[in-house]
């Protein structure tokens, strides 16, 4: 028994489990097992929870950034919890050195007022300011955070950064 505890440390450490790289949480001895415990996020993406993600400086539109992401191996960045958020928010705040108004992965294009995430995983964000989302005259349909500070939808044609986003 005692061995196979040795084989499973020893695995992880030779898998890359503690990389220690700054501001990329480590999981700790309770999340190694003999099959998760090599995944790591690939090298540029901090890992946060269950996912990865990556901050990009290039200004794009909506669509553009989502197909960039879909050739990374996700989608723009889901938010499903505040925990999440305050994560993502700080990835850009860290990487581009300002609150930067960033692209993230909801949209309404297909229904007016129907939110969906690009990774086909459920909607749910209470994140929204007062009086958001707005109507936007039937043009605002893709999220953004940071627009004045907050989460906001606008225009899916504006060009910004974007946040992709992948399990991990």
């Amino acid at each position: 028994m005692a061995s196979g505890l040795h084989f499973i440390v020893l695995l992880c450490l030779s898998c890359g489990l503690w990389i220690g790289e700054i501001g990329e949480a480590k999981p700790s001895d309770a999340d190694c097992c003999v099959y998760d415990c090599c995944k790591t996020c690939p090298e540029g993406w901090t890992w946060f929870g269950d996912y990865c993600y990556k901050f990009n400086f290039s200004e794009l539109d909506w669509a553009d950034a989502e197909v960039a992401c879909i050739a990374a191996g996700g989608n723009l960045a889901s938010i499903h919890t505040k925990d999440h958020y305050d994560f993502v928010k700080g990835l850009i705040k860290t990487s581009a050195g300002s609150d930067k108004q960033t692209w993230v992965g909801g949209t309404n294009a297909v229904k007016e007022a129907v939110w969906l995430w690009t990774d086909g995983s459920k909607f749910e964000n209470k994140l929204w300011e007062p009086r958001q989302p707005s109507k936007g005259h039937g043009v605002e349909h893709c999220l953004v955070l940071n627009y004045l500070g907050h989460v906001s939808n606008i225009p899916c044609t504006n060009k910004n950064s974007y946040v992709c986003g992948k399990d991990l």
